[in-house]
């Protein structure tokens, strides 16, 4: 990733920090700043903690989504092959069990090396793929299903793309962009297998 192409990606990571921190604080500004702990009013003093707990967590989640695409704005190489891995190892086996392209639809498995620094799929005797592409030529990062060959680095979405920042697949029911409808569905295999037939969508 060159220079100029990681501004905005900085920018944005900057941004999503600050803007998480106020909730961050807010169980802080209330027990040592206005003294809501009052060891008299103890079910007062709960009902503050379990209220401040939810702001807690979500600007920690919100800081950290900004710290990963700072991170990955100086540890991401142009050469997709050549990123470090980052976070665990996926699943063998994952299945997309909606889309509004039925071609897309299948069992992919889980590719030796690594693209971006995140697994990478491919669906067997087919040149459809889930890759995540970060950034490596402008855009947005994201994960990617495409049916082109490719070592990732090109921003390609003929299967739509799911903005992220961080190194685990999008599972689950997810709203994707630039398809129409926009819902796709990834699934652990194992847990996709115990759908009714839904490898009949494919056909």
């Amino acid at each position: 990733m060159d220079s100029v192409a990681k501004i905005p990606q900085i920018l944005g990571g900057i941004f999503f920090f600050f803007f998480g921190l106020p909730f961050t604080l807010v169980p802080f500004i209330m027990f040592f700043e206005l003294g809501a702990i009052d060891p008299a009013y103890p079910f007062e003093a709960l009902f503050l903690i379990a209220f401040s707990i939810p702001f807690l967590l979500s600007g920690l989640a919100i800081q950290s989504m900004g710290l990963a695409a700072i991170r990955w704005a100086f540890v991401a190489t142009k050469d997709p092959n050549l990123a470090p891995r980052l976070g665990k190892i996926g699943p063998a086996r994952i299945a997309i069990t909606e889309h509004p392209n039925t071609e897309y639809v299948g069992e992919y498995i889980r590719q030796s090396e690594i693209i971006n620094g995140r697994d990478w799929y491919r669906m067997a005797d087919s040149n459809s793929r889930l890759y995540y592409y970060a950034v490596n030529e402008g855009g947005a990062p994201g994960w990617s299903i495409d049916d082109r060959q490719d070592n990732g680095s090109k921003d390609w979405f003929n299967g739509g793309w799911f903005p992220s920042t961080v190194a685990t697949l999008p599972l689950g029911r997810r709203m994707w962009n630039d398809i129409e409808p926009p819902w796709v569905e990834i699934e652990v295999l194992e847990s996709a297998e115990k759908k009714s037939n839904w490898w009949e969508k494919k056909s």
